[in-house]
């Protein structure tokens, strides 16, 4: 009976199959309930073999291949990732997974083969262990200069970024003999990372940090305003560019660059600071052979010369990955002071690594909160400190506390906290908990404000009488009168902000300080007071404990730790 015919008669077509497989004896896929051989798992560059393999931002190829010749496709999955399919060119044969390592922690791949009938094999494990990345092919900075050829315009006196491993960093002084120039291997057809800390003293015009036949990084006045702007330009094999741009240059203040080229993604990408401020996914870079050439754009009578400071320069033959990226951004914070008010000796208490003690003044002095409640059941219990042991207890009536450690800043920016404990129902004026003093100003304020019951950070962006500020502001506790509470101010010069925490670790409130800046202060930091024209004012009555100042800006985590009564040691 032919197909047409039984249709006719009213059967599907998956009868018809079924009806003509056991008439003929051939199986369908319908039938095929045998789950295929698992797949063997192979790598040349990542082999399981329990040892580790370069590396961080290096791609490796893994080959999946069952004996099964009906395998059409391959699921697979990274260790708390989710899965993923590769399909076969075709029925048994094998696949291949191009991976990029990200971090050198070991790491499982799982694999399992699936047929055309939908059966799945058994998982094979495959075990992955990578070396850190490779360093960079070529480095420089003052300190180890690789042999470069340094014209005149370049001066190595200078210091790297704080809050950093780099030590040291050269002037450059804007004109033709700007400039240092040293070999480099990387090919720029392939993939390529470049790297640099770099400080303008300009922004009226296009500078080059880093440069050779075919790509520049630095900074670019935007065609549009002349805005200036952070650049990573590659030439392409088209005979054109890419140009990605990004980011906010401030005069003397440090940013760092990082250009990618991923060859196999045709991908350019360029972070600032740690982030990812602009990506081009089409792009095939024609490269170039030649020096490489800080300071200036070209191998010889260079244009867009560098003023500023530039420091660890590194070229990098694999990609340099967003983790490595971030690390390498970060500042970490230098702490400056730190006050536990445990303890005084006489009229100071000391601080605690060892330097500047505060001097106690008028009737301030260390609550240690001793009662004799355990054998007196009439006694009044102590208030107890907030923090450990002990906190400083002012009256309001002249007492404070002062130290010539004060507040200095970096281009990074600065931090302070305390642990604040007042009476806000019987608080009649403003009362100050901090005041970093200069010779005019204030360089910043925190204090309660009685009108409103609210903290406020109020900075000073130069030492003068009249100068600008900006303010930020929270209220008090909702949960009554005499609470401890956690502040911290923090002005952040990368991301342009002043942040003021009450207790929680997210910014209260927060207010943009773009193109304002930082000075150093002259006077001692004051605890428990403002000063104003040599005279004491804002005396506050209640409790502080636990004073911390930095040089740059705490994070989320360590402010949850100082929160808690942590010491960042």
């Amino acid at each position: 009976m032919r197909t047409s015919e039984w249709r006719r008669a009213g059967l599907t077509c998956a009868a018809v199959a079924l009806t003509t497989a056991a008439l003929t004896g051939v199986a369908t896929a319908a039938d095929d309930t045998e789950a295929p051989q698992a797949p063997v798992v192979s790598s040349a560059e990542y082999p399981d073999d329990a040892n580790e393999h370069d590396g961080v931002g290096s791609y490796g190829t893994f080959v999946f291949d069952s004996a099964s010749d009906d395998v059409v496709s391959y699921r697979y999955e990274w260790m708390g990732g989710l899965p993923q399919t590769l399909k076969a060119a075709e029925p048994g044969a094998a696949v291949s997974l191009r991976w990029l390592p990200q971090t050198n922690s070991p790491t499982y791949l799982y694999a399992q083969a699936i047929d055309a009938a939908g059966n799945v094999s058994a998982r094979t494990t495959y075990f992955v262990r990578v070396k850190s990345g490779r360093a960079a092919v070529t480095h420089w900075d003052p300190q180890h200069d690789s042999g470069a050829d340094t014209g005149t315009g370049v001066t190595p006196d200078a210091q790297g970024p704080t809050g950093t491993s780099i030590a040291s960093a050269a002037r450059f002084d804007g004109t033709d003999e700007a400039y240092a120039t040293l070999d480099s291997s990387v090919d720029t057809a392939k993939i390529f990372s470049v790297g640099a800390w770099v400080r303008p003293d300009a922004l009226d015009g296009d500078m080059t940090a880093v440069s050779r036949t075919g790509l520049t990084l630095g900074l670019a006045a935007n065609s549009t305003d002349s805005t200036p702007t952070w650049s990573f330009a590659l030439t392409t094999t088209s005979g054109g560019s890419v140009h990605l741009t990004g980011g906010s240059p401030e005069r003397g203040e440090w940013a760092h660059l990082v250009g990618v080229y991923d060859a196999e993604q045709h991908t350019a990408r360029l972070y600032v600071d740690g982030d990812l401020v602009a990506t081009d996914g089409n792009t095939v870079a024609g490269g170039g052979a030649g020096p490489l050439r800080l300071g200036s754009e070209g191998d010889t009578d260079g244009t867009a010369h560098w003023h500023g400071l530039l420091t660890d320069v590194n070229v990098w033959d694999r990609v340099y990955v967003p983790g490595e990226i971030t690390a390498a951004a970060t500042r970490t914070p230098q702490r400056q002071g730190y006050w536990d008010l445990e303890t005084a000796t006489g009229a100071g208490s000391p601080e605690y690594a060892g330097g500047e003690p505060l001097t106690l003044a008028g009737d301030a002095s260390i609550n240690t909160g001793t009662d004799d409640c355990d054998v007196n059941p009439d006694c009044t219990p102590a208030r107890y400190p907030m923090v450990g042991y002990g906190d400083l207890l002012l009256d309001g009536d002249g007492d404070y506390a002062t130290t010539p450690d004060a507040v200095r800043p970096t281009d990074a920016g600065f931090s302070v906290t305390a642990h604040a404990r007042i009476d806000v129902d019987t608080a009649t004026h403003d009362m100050t908990v901090l005041s970093q003093p200069g010779e005019h100003t204030d360089l910043f304020t925190l204090r309660y404000v009685a009108a409103s019951r609210s903290w406020q950070a109020v900075v000073a962006h130069d030492d003068t009488a009249d100068a600008p500020t900006t303010t930020v502001s929270a209220p008090v506790t909702p949960f009554g009168s005499g609470e401890d509470e956690f502040l911290a101010v923090v002005y952040d010069e990368k991301t342009d902000q002043l942040r003021l925490y009450v207790d929680d670790i997210y910014a209260s409130d927060s207010a943009s300080v773009t193109g304002k800046d930082t000075w150093t202060p002259t006077g001692d930091l004051q605890i428990g007071r403002s000063v104003t024209a040599g005279t004491g004012t804002d005396y506050l009555t209640g409790e502080l404990d636990e004073v911390h100042t930095y040089a740059g800006v705490l994070d989320q985590t360590r402010l949850a730790m100082l929160r808690l009564g942590g010491v960042d040691a």
